[in-house]
């Protein structure tokens, strides 16, 4: 999660460079090279039987959106809220998804938790002071799409591990969304990537193997063990270095509302996910 939340300020420095789809193009293509050698110490295999693929499609779509709209508002806005918003709502969209789909059961704690949750990501994006045009501007919107994004991608990685292995499902969603990448940078020079510096190198490096290959991947492993529900709840964990990263790396200042608001969201989280002793759900 330490790793996660780093990812936040490599992505400010790194959507300062180029556009966000060659971004997540090159993370990707390296993610999956850097999980090749992972694979084989293993001794996984790479085979995906027909029922696996539908996982991996998915999966790479929706980790392929998550990127987009990661770069993007990393670009637009400052890496402390994303990092303080996107994990903390990530968990919460995770669980109502679940309760949506899988019929999960949901008690009085959980509505009091999804309440702090709603009201902790309005004082993060201050809400009440912004309009739609804003939200665009600021790059908010964008961390709120990366979060649906991502809590729909939980419970895909949750449910693919009765159809294929966590590692192989990683390195073929990494590097099936390094296609969809591709395919997008058609018309536009992916290459011109070569030219730029150690800077660069050194945060793109960082965020493929540290966050992409290390970090995502445990998480997955995480969602076939624990639960999607469960495994976000590690998720906290990234709004308290994600600020901590951004203040001594790139000088960002930490905002009040982001502070309460991230507080708020986090007590969301531990209430959602806290085991139930003694109660009964509600119908």
């Amino acid at each position: 999660m330490a790793t996660w939340g780093l990812s936040w300020t490599n992505g400010k420095i790194l959507s300062q460079y180029c556009s966000s789809s060659i971004l997540a193009f090159w993370r990707f293509f390296l993610s999956s090279v850097f999980m090749i050698p992972v694979i084989l110490v293993t001794k996984n295999s790479f085979k995906v039987n027909t029922n696996g693929i539908k996982y991996i499609v998915i999966g790479a779509l929706l980790i392929f959106c998550y990127n987009i709209f990661f770069f993007m508002g990393t670009n637009l806005g400052y890496a402390n809220v994303g990092g303080v918003f996107v994990p903390t709502l990530n968990p919460i969209i995770t669980f109502v998804l679940s309760v949506i789909i899988f019929r999960e059961k949901i008690y009085s704690k959980d509505f009091i938790g999804l309440a702090f949750g709603i009201c902790g990501g309005i004082i993060v994006l201050e809400a009440w002071n912004i309009s739609s045009g804003q939200m665009i501007t600021n790059g908010n919107i964008f961390f709120l799409f990366a979060s649906i994004s991502w809590g729909i991608m939980s419970i895909i990685s949750g449910k693919s591990h009765n159809a294929i292995e966590t590692l192989t499902f990683s390195f073929w969603v990494y590097f099936i969304a390094s296609l969809f990448c591709l395919l997008i940078n058609i018309n536009n020079d992916i290459l011109v990537v070569m030219d730029f510096d150690l800077m660069f190198w050194s945060n793109l490096i960082i965020l493929s193997i540290g966050a992409q290959v290390f970090g995502t991947t445990i998480y997955f492993i995480a969602t076939t063990k624990l639960g999607p529900s469960k495994a976000s709840s590690f998720i906290f964990l990234v709004p308290i270095t994600a600020p901590i990263f951004s203040m001594f790396l790139i000088n960002e200042e930490l905002g009040i509302n982001t502070i309460i608001g991230g507080i708020m969201t986090m007590t969301a989280v531990y209430l959602i996910n806290r085991e139930t002793v003694q109660s009964n759900p509600i119908d």
